[in-house]
């Protein structure tokens, strides 16, 4: 089993997580700005106080960890450094070579084999959502340049569906996937890609 740190554990997709890594045996440590929005200590988990946009707020907590999964998101469509921020403190906070894992967005790019509909339906969502997806970007470019074993999960559209067990995977991120993922697939895609090879340093387009 692995030991995981979680670094926006309290929001939506972070408490599913923290849930599926507890379930599948692993150690956690879950990481959230708000104390009572965090779970409580319990057997293989351990919860501590840190906002990941605070310089140095993530050292030391980080060390000794298999794997570090970035769950943080920004809420609203107004301008936003949640992600570059927040990845740039992992970054630093991480030995060379170290795994990590960050959440993205699908609407960062159009897959190449996607028709008139979806790249009509991708320009208006990326208008939309344009301060994220420039953060998104930013975090992502931070990741290019940076020497750690990571990954940008790209999911689109985000439901509280049940989990299929079955997503749809685009390694690369440039073939087209479905228009919606379960957090809970999404959860499960990213403790699978922990040790999965084919996801090392690159962008993976997700849907349930």
């Amino acid at each position: 089993m692995a030991s995981i740190a979680v670094v926006g554990a309290a929001g939506r997709t972070g408490r599913i997580i923290v849930e599926q890594a507890l379930a599948a045996g692993h150690r956690v440590t879950a990481i959230a700005r708000r104390p009572q929005a965090l779970p409580a200590a319990r057997p293989q988990l351990t919860p501590h106080t840190a906002d990941a946009q605070i310089p140095g707020s993530l050292q030391g907590l980080l060390d000794d960890h298999d794997a570090v999964i970035s769950a943080l998101g920004a809420t609203g469509r107004g301008p936003t450094t949640v992600y570059s921020a927040g990845t740039s403190e992992i970054i630093s906070a991480l030995k060379p070579g170290a795994r990590l894992l960050v959440l993205s967005s699908a609407g960062l790019a159009v897959p190449t084999d996607a028709g008139p509909g979806t790249r009509l339906a991708a320009r208006l969502l990326h208008h939309l959502m344009r301060h994220a997806y420039t953060d998104m970007a930013r975090m992502e470019g931070q990741l290019t340049a940076s020497s750690l074993t990571w990954t940008a999960v790209r999911p689109t559209r985000l439901t509280d569906h049940p989990a299929t067990g079955h997503p749809r995977v685009s390694i690369g991120a440039a073939a087209k996937v479905g228009p919606q993922t379960s957090r809970a697939d999404l959860a499960a895609f990213i403790l699978n890609a922990i040790d999965d090879p084919r996801t090392h340093r690159t962008a993976v387009a997700i849907s349930s």
